[in-house]
């Protein structure tokens, strides 16, 4: 997503209470050869959650616990607020791993990309029966509206049009998925903009009029773990990268069983 990011120091799951837990050993090893705090922005279900007994749940929870406990690395989850300050809690030490973060130049100064785990999936939904697009800009040249997820990346696409002077003031900042599913909703902007599988679960949720999805490619895009500079040393990065590419069809039969979970109905 763009991160998703991440704010201030929440509270620690541990034992299936506040925020944090710690898997089980690796199979290849009954000690662990790190610590790892890996922060949890409790807003983008079904990929990361916070349940009201505190333990984060969710798509990219169970990627994180998976490749962690296959690279022998002990985890436990930080809860932060917010998806606006993540990239700071990491170089402060507040977390030491952040979750689905797109790859940009500018953020190799923050921390180290793993390979990437998954592909997300950016599209547009609107509250009218989905049509061709040939180009964002032929949409927006239509006066049309659209709501975005405020400090997050949609590509290059969505970059260049936002700095463009004719349409840049039809990109809407909107601060939560359910803020902006609600204005959407209201018709107060044409479309939103969504990893599908996190915009499909929530319009169901928070709608009550049929929101559709259409099939522009607005950005496919591989999400990575970031990893907090110094913490790693190069063998256990290494054993992070082998793990995600060991187990890269687990990873994504998960994705498709959440992708099929869910779907729109017809």
């Amino acid at each position: 997503m763009h991160i998703f990011g991440v704010a201030l120091f929440g509270m620690l799951v541990s034992s299936g209470q506040v925020v944090a837990s710690k898997p089980t050993a690796p199979v290849t090893s009954s000690l662990c050869s790190a610590e790892a705090k890996v922060g949890v922005v409790a807003g983008w279900p079904p990929l990361t959650s916070v349940s009201e007994a505190g333990v984060a749940e969710g798509l990219d929870i169970e990627i994180a616990k998976m490749v962690f406990k296959q690279a022998g690395i002990c985890i436990e989850f930080v809860r932060l607020p917010s998806a606006a300050r993540s990239f700071a809690q990491l170089t402060k030490g507040v977390v030491d791993v952040v979750l689905m973060v797109s790859y940009t130049f500018k953020r190799k100064q923050w921390g180290l990309f793993t390979l990437p785990y998954r592909t997300e999936r950016m599209r547009l939904f609107s509250l009218k029966p989905p049509d061709s697009v040939y180009s964002l800009r032929a949409l927006l040249s239509a006066e049309t509206t659209i709501g975005l997820s405020i400090g997050s990346y949609y590509g290059e696409e969505i970059k260049s049009l936002a700095n463009n002077e004719r349409f840049g003031n039809q990109f809407i900042g909107i601060s939560t998925i359910q803020r902006r599913i609600e204005l959407l909703a209201k018709e107060r902007v044409d479309f939103i903009i969504e990893d599908e599988i996190v915009g499909n679960y929530l319009t169901q949720k928070y709608s009550n009029k049929p929101i559709y999805i259409w099939a522009y490619p607005v950005h496919d895009n591989e999400v990575h773990f970031l990893l907090r500079k110094d913490k790693f040393t190069p063998a256990q990065r290494r054993y992070i990268d082998q793990a995600i590419v060991a187990l890269r069809p687990s990873i994504q039969n998960l994705v498709e069983q959440y992708r099929k979970q869910q779907s729109s109905p017809d």
